[in-house]
Formats: C-alpha cells, structure tokens, sequence
C-alpha cells in the first residue's frame, strides 16, 4: 500500500518558495499603504510568522552561538539600514516646503531606540486612520522585529538546551504557550485598536507561531502529503486564500480573527514551501529573487517615500508609478551599497556610500537642531481637555435657546432685507452649529465670542468620517440650526461620497466648511464638493493664514491667542459675507424684477393725439409717464426727454404719438432717436414718408386715418378715432397675436361700407 504523507527532514538550505510569499507579503503591504489593497496590512502577521521561523532554523544547526557576531551581524542587516533611511528621510524633509512634522524629535527617538510601537501608543496615532501622519508610521513592526532580536539569541540557548538534554517537546510546547498567552492578551485589549495593533505583547503571537514550527520542523520531520503535485496545489491553495484575505478584510472586518487565520495559514505555506523542490522558471524567478533580497529596503523606504508624495498635486495613476519607481530604486541603491560583494563596483559603492552618509549626517545634524515640543504638547492636550468640558455646559443652554428663537431668523431676515446695517448683528445672533476637531477645539472660547447663541462640538484628533453620526444626534435632538460649520480633514478625510452623504443631511442649509493648512487634496476634494452645491461655501483658511507664522503654536496647526482671533473672525466675516451676498442678491433681484417691470412701462409723448385718448391710454397703461402738451415743438421736446434721460426718470419704452399739428422732420427723429438709443422707442406714423428701417430700437406703429375716425377739422380723432388708436397701439406694443386678423376685419368691413356709400 502506497503512503499518503511521508516526513522529510528539514535541511538547512535555501528554498525558493519562501522568496514567493516574502514578494507576495511586500507587495500587499505597499499596496495597503497607497490605498489601494484594504487588507494589506495582514501581510504584516505574515511577515512576523516569517521571521520567527527563519530566525529558529538559522541558528538551529549552529553547534555554538557567537553572540558578538550574531549581535553585529543583525546590527548590519536591521539597524544599520534603518538609522540610514531614518537620517535620509530627515534630511530630505526638512528642506522640503509645506511640510511641518510636529513629532520629529520624539519620533525618531522611538525609531532609533527601539519602541516607536510604544511610542504610536503613546501619541495616540491610528494606523488605520488612512492619512499618513509620519514618514516613519510603518517602523513599528521594525521595532518589535529589534526588540525580538535582542532576546531571540537567549530565548534560543534556553530552546536548546533544554530540548537536547531534556525533551524536545519542552520548546515546542513552551512557544506554542507563549504564543497562546500573547493571543489571550490581544484579545484582552481589543477595545482599544491602537494597542491590540502596536502592542509588543499582543503582537508577538505570530513571531512564536513561525519560532513553533521552526521548532517542530528542526527537532522532527515535515509532515506533507507524498504526492509532488498534490503538495504543489495544496501550496498554491493557501496562497490564493491569503491573497485573498489581503483583497477583501478591512481593517473594521473581525481584525483578532483575521489576524490568527493569516497567522497560521503563513504557518502552512511555510510548512509546504519549504518541501516542494520543482525548480522555477529562470528569468521570472530572478526577479522574485531580485525583488526578495531588497523587500527590507523597501519596506523601510516606503512610507517616506509616500509621506513626500502626499504633498506633490499630480495625477493619482502618476503619482503610484512616480512612488513605485523611487521607492525601489532607493531599495536596490541601499541593497547594492550595504550588501553588494563584487569588488569590481567597489569604487562606484564607495561612493555611494559617501553621499548616503553626506544625507545621513544632515539628516542627524537637523535632528539634533530640532526642537522637542513634547512639553507645549501637553499643555495644548490639558488646554483642549479643558475647552471640551466647557462644551458640555453649553449644551444645555444651547437647548433652551434654540427652542426659544426657532423663529429669530425669519425677522431677521426681514431687518436684513430691510435694513443692511442690521447684518451684523443678525450673524452674530445666528443659531450656528460647528462641527470639528481639536482646532475648533482650541478656538472655542473666541468662537463664542463671535457666536453666542451656537452650539459647537469638537474634539481632538475627530475625523470627517464621524460628521455624519454627529448630524443624525443633532437632527434627532431638534439641535441643528440654519448654519453649520465643519472644520475637518485635518485628522483624516473621508471619501466623497461620505461628504456627499454629509452635505445631504443638512439639508437646505448654509454650510462652512474650512480647509486644511497641510493636505493641499483634502482641499481639492473640497473645492470639488462645493462646485456641485450652492450652499457649500469653503473658507480658505490655508490662504488667510499663510505667511502669518504668529497664528499658529509649534506644530503649524493649532492656534496662538491670535491665530484664534484670526480664525475666529475669518469664520464670522465668511458667515457674513455669505449672508452679505444673500442681501445683495435679494437686492439684485428686486433691482433686476424693478428693471423688468420697467420694460414695461411706457412713457407718452405726444400733442392733442394723446389728449382726446387720454383716458382710453389710461385704462390699459395706468402705470405710464405721460408727457402730453398741445404746444409740443422738438426743441421742447428733445429739452423733455433730455431731462428725463438725466434723471433716470424715463421709462424704458418710449412712444412718440403726434398728429400734424407739429412739424416734425425725419432729421428731428433722427435726433430724437439718437438721444433715446438706449431705449425701446414707438413712433406713431399716419404714412410711410419716414424709413427708420436702420436703427433696432425703433418700432413704427402705423394708423391708418380713416375718415370716421376724425373730427370735422380732419385733424383730431373722435371717440370711435381715439378708442381704435389706443386698440392699435396696445396690439403692436404687447405683440398680440390677434393683431393682424382684427386689422384684416377692419379693413374688410371697410372696403365694405366704402363700397356700399
């Protein structure tokens, strides 16, 4: 009977399928890190499983541990490498503008003494906030790996000793308990995110899940299936359900869980990778390899590397090539540098290695220049913590208020449309509601100043993703009033269709939303949000505050006593030139509704034509000017109007009715036409002596004097005159459709009776 499994023992030598899973691991890292794979940052458990088992079977064979060479040989290969791109990464930021790193001194404090885990406990930085606060927010997984090589070498000794001379189950069984006791504490902590993830202690479960099988590989034999093929698929089938895992489990998506599985299926890759022996194509395998021997350096390259690039405005598919091209052509400049033997490039790595120490030493020079504001820090945490219980007690006063002036704004939006020196006064008493983080924090007590009767909720290191359940508390609890304020992007931005979702749930109302001092793409999200909404204004506080250095304390963004003035007084002016426009445009529209009643209105000019129709012209045209005089010349005429222009007293239309008692030529129109060329102008004409076919604004109204619409005199119109002249003009002048036909009529029944008389 043919044997399923078979056991091999483990040798100790090279294999090929672990540079498989390190390039996989280091991929789906970088690639969490640009935002682009949401479950990334898994591969990080993998990554510690990995170490802890090439750690156990490196030295395993080893007959007598040199600690002096184990200890230089780690400082080489880790340390040396970090405190390289740690000085480079310094150097290279400080000179670049724009970019204020607050916490440099006690952050690469941490980096180089070995707990920046800690140290991001500390200070309360969320690796999964999605906003890269620091170049070096990845080195904390660096860090455990030194803390763990600093204890590995006696850990191992213990390991040994007691598996040679006692029972080998001992170790196997003393990691798998450590590993259990790391695994019970992660889970113990699990409420807060930031030490289930940083943690030493709940994070070293995977380094002894990859120190267990190490063992259990070393002291006995690597249980596989027999069949090559089968250990092959079996290899390939974990591989894809981590892949996986790394594409589809978030960071909010049962992370304990998630965590041990990925921990243990690395466990079973490594298990399976290091059995199969099919040799892999040459050239793809090369570049795994290539890539595989300079996954350190990319690794600690990365993050600067895209802690730079957040501040440089390209195009987003360009810039992930940009990232990708630098971070792994530094990664092989360091690898070809620090571990390149040839001697044939000895000169080319010597000088190298010379401008990586120029960059190193300034980068050490400009740490050792900088400034520690741990202690300033403090007291704007104390001072915020302060400013959030004052918070607390408006709440209440804020409620009573709104219920009492829920109709405020109304009236004074009529004093507003009545009155404009009322508007300050009508902003400062507005019912606003602000919504921010720990800047409107800190700016409380002069926002008040600024905003009496408003309720503001703020709080430190607050995410625009949390603006949404603060608006369904506010709208649940009758709390939101006509103009609200966000001041949030700073501490981490949310996508745009959350803003979108935002921007819905307040409705028709005024919003402010201020922008960021440092993410010049928060802003430009922002820019791009408000273009689509009316009532989205954005308050550029990046260009109010730029150059005035004395608004803000030592991390560049909170705020001096005077940059809460500023900050302050830049909402309140943004408020009230917002409402300032309201007024203007209200004005504006009674202005432009004023304009267009006057197109319709007329004024009259005219002799005794237009003093026997008076009455008739009244009746459709009651709002009208009527400049009527028997007496009418044209130099009284154009003195009249000439009057009126200057004035503004004419109306728009202006209509010319005069019978042939004055001698007007066609030059005086001209004139006259002249003196009116920005108005719409009716002339009245018994003939078609005068041509005015040449000048837009004039319209002829023609009048046909017939016999029964005259006096004895022939002159003067009678009723029956009067009424059907009032009848043509009101048709020509409103562009009645019905014009035409009744004239037609008229002129049928006229040849009519002309005919039978």
């Amino acid at each position: 009977m043919k044997k399923k499994y078979y056991k091999k023992k483990r040798k100790n030598k090279y294999y090929k399928y672990i540079d498989i899973i390190r390039v996989i691991l280091l991929i789906s890292v970088l690639l969490y890190h640009l935002n682009i794979l949401k479950g990334g940052y898994l591969a990080v458990c993998s990554f510690f499983v990995l170490s802890g088992y090439l750690s156990i079977v490196s030295l395993f064979n080893k007959k007598k541990i040199n600690f002096k060479e184990y200890y230089v040989n780690k400082f080489l290969k880790l340390y040396l490498p970090l405190i390289i791109v740690t000085f480079i990464s310094v150097s290279v930021i400080s000179v670049m503008p724009n970019i204020l790193w607050l916490n440099l001194k006690p952050e690469v404090n941490s980096v180089i003494l070995g707990y920046n885990n800690f140290w991001q406990i500390s200070a309360n930085l969320d690796y999964f906030a999605r906003h890269v606060d620091s170049p070096f927010m990845h080195l904390w997984y660096i860090n455990i790996l030194l803390q763990f090589e600093i204890i590995f070498p006696l850990l191992f000794i213990l390991f040994k000793k007691t598996g040679d001379k006692l029972n080998k189950c001992i170790p196997c069984i003393t990691s798998f308990i450590l590993c259990i006791i790391s695994i019970i504490y992660m889970y113990s902590v699990r409420d807060n995110i930031n030490i289930m993830y940083y943690s030493t202690f709940s994070r070293i479960f995977s380094l002894f899940m990859g120190v267990f099988i190490g063992l259990i590989h070393s002291y006995y034999k690597v249980l596989v299936p027999n069949n090559k093929i089968v250990r092959k698929i079996i290899f390939y089938l974990y591989l894809f359900i981590l892949i996986l895992m790394f594409i589809f489990i978030d960071s909010n998506s049962y992370l304990f869980i998630s965590m041990i599985i990925v921990s243990f299926i690395t466990c079973r890759l490594i298990s399976y990778g290091i059995m199969i022996d099919d040799k892999l194509n040459s050239k793809i395998y090369k570049v795994i390899k290539s890539i595989s021997n300079v996954s350190y350096y990319v690794y600690l390259v990365q993050y600067p590397v895209i802690y730079i690039f957040q501040y440089i405005n390209i195009a987003s598919y360009l810039k992930i090539v940009f990232i990708f091209t630098l971070i792994f052509g530094i990664s092989y400049i360091l690898y070809f540098c620090l571990n390149y033997k040839d001697k044939k490039y000895k000169v080319i790595r010597y000088i190298v290695g010379v401008i990586l120490l120029i960059f190193s030493m300034f980068g050490i020079y400009k740490y050792f220049i900088t400034k520690d504001h741990t202690i300033e820090l403090k007291k704007l945490e104390e001072q915020l913590n302060a400013n959030s219980v004052m918070l607390e007690d408006n709440k209440k006063a804020y409620e009573l208020k709104i219920k009492d002036e829920k109709n405020s704004w109304e009236e004074k939006l009529k004093e507003l449309e009545s009155n404009e020196s009322n508007l300050g006064s009508v902003v400062k008493n507005l019912n606003v509601v602000g919504i921010g983080d720990s800047v409107m924090l800190g700016a409380i007590d002069k926002l008040y100043n600024e905003f009496p009767n408003s309720y503001f909720d703020a709080k430190i290191s607050r995410t625009a993703w949390e603006a949404g359940g603060i608006l369904d508390n506010l709208l649940n609890n009758n709390m939101l009033g006509d103009t609200i304020i966000f001041n949030l992007g700073t501490n981490g931005d949310c996508s745009y269709e959350c803003k979108v979702n935002i921007i819905n749930k307040c409705g028709n109302r005024e919003i402010f939303w201020l922008n960021t001092v440092n993410y010049s793409y928060v802003n430009d999200n922002l820019n791009y949000l408000a273009s689509n909404y009316s009532n989205l204004h954005i308050i550029d506080w990046k260009s109010i505050s730029n150059g005035h250095s004395e608004y803000f304390g030592v991390d560049g963004i909170h705020l001096t006593n005077a940059g809460k003035k500023a900050f302050a007084n830049t909402i309140y002016e943004s408020i009230y030139n917002v409402y300032l426009d309201k007024y203007n445009k209200e004005k504006e529209e009674i202005i432009n509704k004023h304009n267009d009643e006057l197109k319709n209105k007329y004024s009259f000019y005219g002799n005794d034509l237009l003093i026997n129709s008076y009455e008739d012209i009244k009746d459709k045209y009651s709002d009208a000017e009527y400049n009527i005089n028997k007496d009418y010349n044209y130099e009284m005429l154009y003195n009249d109007i000439s009057n009126s222009i200057n004035n503004d007293t004419l109306n728009y239309n202006v209509v010319f009715a005069f019978d042939k008692t004055i001698n007007l030529s066609y030059e005086n129109y001209v004139f006259l036409i002249n003196l009116c060329k920005n108005y719409n102008i009716y002339i009245v004409l018994f003939d078609n002596k005068y041509d005015f076919s040449d000048y837009n604004n004039v319209n002829i109204i023609m009048f046909d004097l017939y016999d029964e619409y005259l006096m004895v005199d022939r002159v003067h119109l009678n009723s029956d005159g009067n009424k059907k002249l009032v009848e043509v003009m009101d048709n020509y002048m409103k562009k009645k459709d019905w014009f035409c036909v009744n004239l037609l009529v008229f002129i049928f029944f006229c040849n009519i009776y002309t005919y039978t008389t």
